[in-house]
């Protein structure tokens, strides 16, 4: 079979990224049109893939679903949980895993005056949160069927990085050999910096700019429900029990 990309580009050594695809926007019609070809790209990078898909909640369920199926790999979800900016619900300045892994950047938190302390005090709020919908996700908290094991992390995209690179901490603390992260576009401040905690960062859409944003990259954009999320895991249970 012939390779989807035809410019395949390498930077900073360990970051994969498409030039057909790249600086350019609204190159992928939806999150599912975007898993599918993340995973042919994918699978041009690194060929046959030995691991899980693991997708972060919410917008990178419908990716990680659709690369599990083209891929034949099995399929979880991870639930990271943004730290955000007083004033909205969407910009984040760090993140938090459910096992309490705090990623976050100390010159943002300095500049809207939070101290350190502050910002424990917030990621342990924002961890209940997290460990909630991983409940409500997954019936149990347990990573440890990954020990040894190799994983492809997946998100609808890389903005600042953080919520990724406590994902692949995360993982790397339930004893995860190889973190490939594989997303459809990200920033290159983001891919940079998540590029120096995983062993490989694939991106079909890498783009730069003061203005980056994830939806930029997709022609139908909507934020992604837990009843979403919840039906991507069935269905894909169901794909697999008619194997």
């Amino acid at each position: 079979m012939s390779n989807m990309c035809s410019n395949l580009e390498v930077a900073s050594g360990n970051i994969y990224y498409c030039d057909d695809y790249s600086w350019k926007y609204y190159v992928f019609r939806d999150r599912l049109d975007a898993g599918l070809l993340q995973a042919l790209f994918t699978r041009q990078v690194i060929g046959v893939f030995d691991g899980y898909v693991l997708g972060l909640a919410a917008g990178g369920v419908p990716v990680a679903y659709a690369m599990a199926v083209e891929l034949r790999l099995p399929l979880d979800v991870i639930v990271v949980k943004k730290i955000t900016y007083p004033w909205t619900t969407e910009a984040g300045f760090g993140a938090v895993t459910v096992d309490g892994i705090i990623v976050y950047d100390k010159d943002a938190a300095k500049s809207i005056g939070y101290s350190d302390s502050d910002v424990l005090a917030r990621g342990s709020n924002v961890r209940r949160y997290a460990i909630e919908r991983t409940l409500k996700f997954r019936g149990n908290l347990s990573y440890d069927f990954l020990r040894g094991s190799n994983a492809l992390l997946v998100d609808d995209g890389i903005a600042t990085g953080y919520t990724m690179i406590a994902a692949i901490r995360m993982l790397r603390n339930n004893g995860v050999k190889t973190v490939i992260v594989s997303t459809p576009t990200a920033s290159i401040d983001g891919a940079l910096i998540v590029a120096k905690e995983a062993d490989k960062v694939i991106v079909l859409n890498l783009r730069s700019g003061p203005f980056y944003a994830v939806a930029d990259a997709y022609r139908e954009w909507h934020d992604v429900s837990d009843d979403e999320v919840l039906n991507y895991l069935r269905l894909y249970r169901e794909r697999v029990r008619l194997i």
